[in-house]
């Protein structure tokens, strides 16, 4: 038994061949695993396609000689301004879808920023859209999309100051071409609300997307 246990047992050479080959092993792996980690950890840092997570502030349903406009303002966390016009793109989309207007806006403002309505305009706009799906019969609307970021960072007080950046149609939609996610913002007050239409107000402009634009503070 002794000479059978001899002869199977292993030479000093091959056991420090296989210790090394288990040790590549296991490095392998241990890379392998870091280096899966990485990629996950980039990934998800990596800006979403669709905007980001936000939270509706205030919803105006505008009566203009016959034409309807919905204008919304929406907060969003400190993010780049891409990030910031593409969370407007899709939130314009999904009121679109949602209810029938002829003028379509969504403002972004920082969490930081006013609360006010009037305030809303100028330095306080993140990113700005407005939407028409029939430009012809919108004064001032050449094209279904009119979008705009602030390539600032928002200061301690919500507000921006840095260059205004357009983009043309064919950007906004290639921007939304890639969305995977088409949901509104967050409403706090659709509970309360329960379904209740907002009175309709009146505005005296002659041209619908000049006064959005003026509300936006461009």
């Amino acid at each position: 038994m002794k000479a059978i246990l001899s002869k199977l047992r292993p030479s000093k050479r091959l056991v420090v061949i296989l210790a090394a080959a288990f040790a590549v092993s296991a490095a392998s792996g241990g890379a392998a695993v870091y280096v899966g980690r990485d990629r996950l950890v980039a990934r998800l840092s990596e800006p979403s396609a669709s905007g980001l997570e936000c939270t509706a502030l205030r919803t105006l349903k505008l009566d203009h000689r016959g034409q309807r406009w919905i204008r919304m303002h929406v907060k969003t966390d400190s993010a780049a301004g891409p990030e910031r016009v593409r969370t407007a793109l899709r939130v314009v989309g999904a009121l679109a879808k949602k209810e029938k207007a002829d003028l379509y806006q969504v403002v972004v403002l920082d969490t930081a920023g006013p609360e006010e309505r009037a305030a809303a305009r100028g330095a306080a706009i993140g990113a700005e859209v407005l939407f028409a799906p029939g430009p012809q019969s919108v004064k001032g609307m050449d094209e279904p999309f009119r979008a705009s970021y602030n390539d600032g960072t928002a200061n301690p007080g919500g507000m921006f100051h840095g260059k205004l950046v357009s983009l043309g149609l064919d950007e906004v939609r290639a921007i939304m071409a890639k969305m995977d996610d088409h949901s509104p913002c967050i409403d706090p007050a659709a509970a309360d609300a329960e379904g209740a239409e907002a009175p309709a107000v009146s505005e005296a402009s002659e041209h619908p997307a000049k006064t959005a634009e003026a509300h936006g503070g461009h």
